[in-house]
């Protein structure tokens, strides 16, 4: 059996190696950058993170509306907006 790679995406838990700290995931930029749900906003580099828990596609949309629905400006809120807009344009 060939090892597969697993994709780690939004709604997902991962363990961020270097804090310890378990995150809920917003987004992942180019393979290389996870963005948290949480404040302060931020991101690491996601080979610091391990997939804790999968999310289901419920718990996925469910993580993309609350972000979708802050009244804050940064990449995590314009990343949910776009990936909500592209889902309902098929």
């Amino acid at each position: 059996m060939e090892n597969q790679k697993v994709v780690i995406d939004t709604g997902d838990h991962v363990k961020h190696g270097p804090t310890g700290e378990t995150w809920t995931v917003a987004f992942v930029r180019d393979e290389k950058h996870l963005y948290y749900v949480g404040w302060p906003p931020g991101y690491a580099q996601l080979s610091d993170c391990e997939l804790v828990k999968k999310a289901t596609a419920e718990e996925k949309q469910k993580t993309l509306k609350m972000l979708a629905a802050s009244s804050s400006s940064d990449e995590r809120v314009h990343y949910a907006r776009q990936e909500l807009r592209r889902q309902l344009d098929g």
